[in-house]
């Protein structure tokens, strides 16, 4: 149960400019519109990159994970289940380094958990891993904006009560 009052579903629609549902999270951010309007894009652009989107939903559950963010995690670890059939997502990620996940996946969960876990530790080596695993410039850069998006989320949700 959040800790402040969620803005109600009819008055979504004045702040989104757009019809349909919108989620607790939304809602709860919501009750400050300016802020809620700048969050949008950045909400929409992370998930229209070329980070294919199971890949993009495996670190986003991995990161909210290491956050310890249940609601960020339960609602991607589904998704994830349902795009790469794994049972087990949260084990799966748990474990991925001894897991069958290709070296490319292990790669950006291996970066996304030390910039998760403490910034300071990622260093040039780090992203010369994910160039040798075949990723460019601008594929890093995504993957960095996914990792450090999704810990905001996360402070966002668990400062809220989510």
């Amino acid at each position: 149960m959040p800790w402040i009052k969620p803005v109600k579903q009819q008055h979504m629609k004045e702040i989104k400019g757009e019809e349909g549902p919108s989620s607790l999270f939304d809602r709860l951010i919501a009750n400050e519109p300016d802020l809620y309007t700048a969050f949008r894009p950045l909400q929409k652009a992370v998930k229209e990159t070329n980070l294919p989107e199971d890949l993009r939903e495996a670190v986003i559950t991995f990161v909210s994970m290491k956050n310890g963010c249940r609601y960020c995690t339960e609602s991607h670890a589904a998704l994830l289940k349902e795009l790469t059939g794994v049972e087990h997502v949260e084990e799966w990620l748990k474990d991925f380094e001894a897991s069958s996940m290709s070296e490319q996946w292990k790669a950006v969960l291996e970066y996304a958990g030390r910039l998760t876990a403490k910034p300071v530790q990622v260093d040039k080596e780090s992203v010369d891993r994910l160039k040798e695993a075949g990723f460019d410039a601008r594929e890093i850069a995504v993957i960095n904006h996914t990792v450090a998006y999704t810990s905001y989320t996360n402070q966002l949700s668990m400062g809220l009560g989510l």
